[in-house]
């Protein structure tokens, strides 16, 4: 019964060391993949600031992607903070498993030194003799010799434990001094990474300072973009007004029709594409496959004059020069046309909601044209800062909406 209570403890001790190792590999997988979505966002970064630096003056493009930098190398900081507290979770896992290891083995040895000594006496053959013709059956004399060859058996099981458990606890070692190594490893590159950061800061600075010299220059290109965003806005609510106007004519002919008719009333198309976009809020494609948020959807301070507020109808995205711009879902092109400042813009309708993309370049689309998810309508729009930006809107109806909240989460 000793033997077996053994058995079972050297098993279960080699499932839990095992068990308690693996327990966060989940959480360095899902790490993983957060310092992947990490590296690749500042690669973007890194790539759209190397196109912005060919002016020799400091420009809101640049600061944009600066703060972009910081914010994705403080990211990375806390990703590998994450993945030092895992490691020291891993570490201090492999001791204890070293610990409960070592005094198994412990036990293990002494319960083999007893097992020596009892097969020893056993094994004398003037006892063994004696003990097998002095059993009163036949039964019990088979028994008997039974028991000698399973005793037999046990000592090779107790050996083969004992080595188990030895090359097990040899590779617990191994394994935390590679785990050490690791730590060390990580805990260097937050020191370098934070270096990188303080000289991103330092770099954010200087423009700042260079861009708040140039004050009244950023209060005409403001005042110039608040013009512009205003006869952006009315031409979309004429648009969406014309076509909200046209829909319910539609509508009402095609019941007075099956009124007539005395035909059940038709389901219009819209309310099926309605239906399709809103229940892929959240999930829509990005406008372009590379890029990031520039300036976020409503109103917020200026990124360099904080007294002034600025008004957003969407969101800036700003990327790479010559980016492919596309559509972030099925629809219609509603509009086709050109405001002074946004550059080219399309109208996409998608039932009761529509996309506007603008500060577009070589459009490839027309009125009236359906169009796929991800199918491309034009290039982006590069400014004379260098900067690749196009502006993306989402409306239901007439009501403005935050289109980041319909965007996957990049």
């Amino acid at each position: 019964m000793l033997l077996y209570k053994y058995l079972f403890l050297t098993l279960f001790l080699l499932i839990f060391a095992q068990s308690a190792i693996s327990q966060p590999a989940k959480k360095r997988i899902d790490l993983e993949k957060e310092k992947q979505d990490n590296q690749r966002k500042l690669e973007e970064a890194s790539k759209i600031l190397r196109e912005t630096r060919t002016k020799k003056i400091a420009t809101l493009g640049q600061l944009n992607v600066i703060a972009q930098q910081i914010k994705e190398k403080t990211n990375q900081i806390v990703i590998y903070e994450k993945e030092i507290n895992i490691i020291d979770i891993e570490i201090r896992q492999t001791e204890n498993a070293i610990n409960d290891l070592k005094i198994h083995l412990k036990e293990l040895k002494k319960e083999y030194a007893q097992m020596i000594y009892n097969t020893a006496k056993a094994n004398d053959t003037y006892s063994k003799l004696i003990f097998l013709f002095s059993a009163k059956t036949f039964n019990q004399l088979v028994q008997r010799i039974k028991y000698f060859q399973y005793y037999s058996q046990a000592r090779k099981k107790h050996v083969n434990q004992i080595n188990k458990v030895a090359l097990s606890l040899d590779e617990k070692r191994k394994l935390m001094y590679i785990k050490r190594q690791e730590r060390s490893q990580v805990v260097e590159n937050v020191r370098l990474e934070s270096t990188n950061l303080s000289g991103m800061k330092t770099e954010q600075e200087v423009a700042m300072v260079e861009l708040s010299k140039r004050e009244s220059q950023l209060l005409d290109e403001l005042e110039d973009r608040k013009k512009n965003l205003k006869k952006l806005e009315k031409l979309i609510v004429d648009l969406i007004k014309k076509e909200m106007e046209k829909a319910a004519a539609e509508i009402a002919a095609s019941d007075a029709k099956a009124k007539l008719d005395n035909k059940p009333k038709r389901i219009p198309e819209a309310t099926y594409a309605t239906t399709n976009f809103a229940a892929a809020k959240g999930k829509l494609f990005w406008p372009v496959q590379q890029g990031f948020v520039s300036q976020k959807f409503g109103r917020f301070p200026h990124a360099v004059l904080k007294q002034v507020m600025v008004e957003n109808l969407g969101v800036d995205i700003q990327t790479n020069k010559g980016e492919k711009v596309r559509t972030v879902f099925d629809g219609t092109v509603m509009a086709v046309a050109e405001v002074p400042g946004m550059n080219q813009i399309v109208m996409v309708q998608h039932g009761e909601y529509y996309t506007f993309y603008a500060k577009l370049n070589n459009v490839l689309v027309k009125n009236g044209q359906k169009i796929k998810a991800k199918e491309f309508i034009g290039d982006v729009f590069t400014n004379e800062d260098e900067v690749s930006e196009v502006q993306f809107q989402v409306w239901k109806g007439n009501e403005k909406q935050d289109p980041e909240q319909w965007l996957y989460p990049k």
